[in-house]
């Protein structure tokens, strides 16, 4: 028997009432039936987001709420800045170029951050950019951006933010409102303990405001079709019902649970893993800035990182991921996001330790599960 546990940064693990409400009886997308969930749905996310604004959903993966946020905010020909510090953030790049816009790419070492700094610079050589699109948390690198400080700066400058949330959203607060962000978007498949296929976008004053004078060059991801829609309480196109019955158990589950203790377990299992990593004596990649989404642990001389993940998948049906680009062997990506609570991290912690000691890291077994184990009784009341 092999039982499938998921500790990447997305997709992550399901929850069983959620997976079940997949398999409701379908409703038409066109009828109240599913206004109903649709609507049900909205306010919810209202408040996972922290905002009044109204939340668009999107039949897509996050990176379609990407691709949204540039095709609709900047023309053909303008300019945006970009902070590349990892595959998500080389992401906006590419979309941009997609688009024909003129991109000025911010491009950094994967352990570092789009510190404020780098943002100064950035405004001083490109000072005609209309916008700025970064990460909450970079899930390639495991780095976690200063968005308060970043959106303050970009609206001194006058101009708009875009923060992609997909992976950091729920694992770190990043309120809309309170935070005056100008675009936040994320996903299904990460936090939100779902299946990949569902994005949501929530656009601010600014940003409509310059929607309204933006030579928008999208067709499926329009965003004014989507508000025109939602104000029907539906999609421009075929809505994926099933994903919105599940979405509404979600909803209810992580509210039940509320912001502040989500936020709080996610910085509890990221403390664990940290831990853990420290204690058997690895570095990690992103020390500086962690994020609660995931910990990258750097490999010994050696040990490619993913003999080790599939080794652990093939095995023991334990999924963690690899890295990327030029790190695809040199870090193991443990993820801490989603529906995961402290005993699935000790058990990933475990097994990450085993498949170390049968590649022939000279570890002592459960050093690691001790200091995860340490961090948890710490938060014991």
């Amino acid at each position: 028997m092999k039982k499938l546990h998921l500790f990447t940064p997305g997709p992550t693990m399901v929850p069983a009432d959620v997976a079940l409400a997949g398999a409701k009886d379908m409703v038409h997308h066109r009828t109240d039936q599913f206004y109903e969930i649709y609507e049900q749905c909205a306010g919810k996310l209202q408040q996972i987001f922290a905002t009044k604004q109204r939340v668009l959903s999107l039949n897509s993966t996050g990176s379609g709420a990407m691709d949204a946020a540039v095709c609709n905010l900047v023309s053909p020909g303008e300019t945006m800045i970009t902070f590349n510090g990892g595959k998500f953030g080389e992401r906006w790049s590419k979309i941009g170029h997609s688009y024909r816009c003129k991109v000025h790419e911010v491009k950094y070492e994967w352990s570092d951050a789009s510190t404020p700094d780098k943002l100064e610079q950035a405004l001083k050589d490109a000072p005609a950019a209309v916008g700025v699109y970064t990460q909450l948390s970079e899930t390639s690198s495991g780095a976690l951006n200063p968005i308060k400080e970043l959106t303050e700066m970009t609206h001194d400058a006058g101009k708009f933010i875009v923060v992609d949330a997909i992976s950091g959203l729920l694992a770190h607060p990043c309120p809309m409102d309170e935070w005056d962000l100008d675009v936040i978007l994320s996903g299904s498949q990460k936090g939100f303990m779902m299946p990949p296929g569902l994005a949501f976008i929530v656009v601010g004053p600014r940003a409509l405001e310059k929607m309204e004078h933006t030579d928008r060059t999208g067709f499926y991801f329009d965003l004014q079709a989507a508000i025109k829609n939602d104000a029907k309480r539906t999609h421009p196109w075929t809505s994926n019902v099933s994903l919105f019955q599940q979405l509404n158990v979600s909803l209810d589950m992580l509210l039940e649970e509320g912001l502040p203790n989500i936020h709080q377990r996610h910085e509890i299992q990221g403390n664990a893993v940290r831990a853990a990593a420290d204690a058997l004596g690895f570095k990690r990649l992103s020390e500086k800035f962690p994020s609660n989404v995931l910990t990258p642990v750097l490999m010994p001389e050696g040990i490619a990182a993913s003999k080790v993940v599939k080794f652990m998948r093939e095995e023991w049906g334990i999924f963690m991921t690899a890295g990327q680009d030029d790190y695809k062997d040199k870090i193991v990506r443990i993820g801490t996001i989603g529906y995961q609570d402290y005993f699935d991290t000790i058990m990933g912690l475990a097994a990450f330790e085993m498949a170390l000691k049968k590649f022939g890291v000279p570890i002592e077994l459960g050093v690691g599960v001790k200091a995860a184990q340490e961090v948890f009784m710490s938060y014991l009341g």
